[in-house]
């Protein structure tokens, strides 16, 4: 009986063995830690795969550079135009000079910056005559921009008020409305007012008055504005 059961003891302990011995290899396998304390080579697959990463964030800002200065720079020179005010009643004063030589069919638009800071003028001025609710003053033919100008800087627009041989109106009051940056005719200042000049009680005009766009340039402005059709 002794005999019988030491072998049924070892068959039981060697059983015992070789599920602890499947049971590691298991383990093993599966990447846990295998009780020597030490890590398993398989799981080291990872720290391999994560330098790619770092070798290509170590590469990228290079390409991503002139691209980020390329569109910082874009970004400032789109903010110094839109940084600058627009011109308003409020920072602007208009006068008028009429041009005797030629039975003052023209009138030149003065306009000032009175303010402390720079102000940007868009387009052509709205002038309206006897404070008339409607535009009657549409532009001429010349070279469109924005005209920027500081504290006590001038800028220009040339009218032709009427043509030769056709009937004409006699008006009072002229007033001068600025434009905003929205493309458009709208004003985007209340009317200002623009004293005749001192030799003229009123203005003749026709049924088709022009006016230029703005000019930073006295000379420029008066180009366009006797180049008008019929102006000469």
């Amino acid at each position: 009986m002794r005999t019988t059961y030491n072998s049924w003891k070892a068959c039981v302990m060697g059983a015992a063995a070789l599920t602890t011995l499947l049971s590691m290899t298991a383990c093993d396998s599966a990447g846990t830690n295998n009780g020597a304390g030490t890590t398993p080579s398989v799981p080291a697959a990872p720290s391999t795969l994560s330098a790619s990463p770092s070798t290509t964030a170590s590469t990228r800002p290079s390409t991503t550079g002139g691209d980020a200065a390329t569109i910082s720079t874009s970004t400032t020179a789109t903010a110094a135009v839109t940084a600058t005010a627009t011109c308003t009643e409020a920072n602007i004063s208009i006068a008028t000079t009429l041009y005797a030589h030629d039975s003052a069919r023209h009138l030149l638009l003065t306009a000032t910056n009175t303010g402390g800071k720079k102000c940007a003028l868009y387009r052509y001025p709205v002038v309206r005559f006897d404070e008339g609710g409607v535009d009657q003053v549409g532009p001429m033919e010349s070279e469109m921009k924005t005209v920027m100008i500081g504290p006590g800087e001038k800028a220009y627009a040339g009218m032709l008020l009427f043509r030769e041989g056709v009937p004409t109106e006699a008006v009072e009051r002229v007033t001068v409305s600025l434009q905003g940056r929205v493309s458009n005719a709208d004003p985007d200042s209340a009317p200002i007012k623009a004293p005749l000049p001192a030799e003229a009680t009123f203005l003749n005009i026709d049924d088709n008055p022009l006016v230029t766009y703005w000019n930073a340039s006295r000379q420029k402005a008066e180009k366009y504005m006797f180049g008008a059709a019929g102006g000469n």
